[in-house]
Parts: C-alpha cells; structure tokens; sequence
C-alpha cells in the first residue's frame, strides 16, 4: 500500500514537471510567431496552400503537363521506353477502354509500365494515392485502384 501510494505520486509529480514544460513551449512558439509578424506566417500559409491547391486539382493533366509530356517524347521519339514501343501497342478492343473513370482489368495492368525518372521529375507530383504510368503508348494518371483519371495521348497528340 505505501509503495503504491508513493509510485502514484511520483508519477503525478513527474506529469506535472512535463505539463508545465509544454505550457511553456507554447507560449514561446506563440510569441514567436507573433514577433515575425503576418508576412512570414502569411507567406508560409500561402505556400502551403498552392501545394494543397496543386495536389487537390492535379488529378488530371492541364497544359502545362501535356507540352512537358509532348517535349519528352519528341527528344525520346527514336528510342522510346516500356510501354511506348510498337510492341507495347493496345489492340483496339483495349485502346477502346483506356477513358477516365474505367478501372483496368487484370489484362490492361499486365501492360502498365513505370514511367521513367527523368520524365516523372518534370511533372508535378500526382496527388496521394495516384501514379503516373505508360499504358499501350499512352501516359496515364490512374489511382491505387486503377482507375484511369486521365490519359495523354502521345502519337494521337503529337
């Protein structure tokens, strides 16, 4: 019983001692962000808000993407990757398929291949959850799920 008494109260002084040193640390976060006033913290949530806005409203590719996606592939025209080779080619049964908002089947994600680093570095980062990939000559923005959310179509486009 006096054993339990006294590992009770250490415990209660030991969370006391934290609790105060915390209450502490944010009163000086506080007055530190209050001393460099609105601009840095303003220009800090701005920044944070164009990456918020351009991970939200990247689910499909605009045209910034598809001249950066056009220039890639013109300077990698004669010797293309997995995926944009002749022989990585969609029949016409799948081409047919590849439109936002299907989910490939088991065949179409045998035909996904990763999109090299050098172009994915020029692209803005898709958003969480989704990936860039090259499907039967076409670059694809498709989500954990497969499901195709947009599609650059290379030869058809350039």
């Amino acid at each position: 019983m006096k054993t339990r008494l006294w590992m009770t109260g250490s415990m209660l002084f030991v969370f006391a001692l934290t609790c105060g040193g915390m209450q502490a640390q944010d009163r000086r976060d506080n007055q530190d962000r209050n001393n460099q006033g609105y601009n840095n913290q303003d220009h800090h949530d701005q920044a944070n808000n164009n990456q918020d806005h351009r991970d939200q409203d990247h689910s499909r590719f605009d045209d910034h993407d598809r001249q950066i996606s056009r220039d890639w592939y013109n300077q990698h025209h004669d010797h293309p990757p997995a995926g944009l080779r002749d022989r990585d080619r969609l029949r016409p049964e799948y081409e047919s398929r590849l439109r936002e908002g299907y989910v490939l089947d088991r065949n179409m994600r045998r035909m996904v291949y990763t999109v090299p680093s050098d172009y994915y570095r020029r692209l803005p980062p898709p958003p969480r959850g989704y990936r860039y990939v090259f499907i039967g000559g076409h670059m694809v923005l498709i989500d954990s799920g497969y499901r195709v959310h947009d599609v650059i179509h290379f030869e058809a486009n350039f």
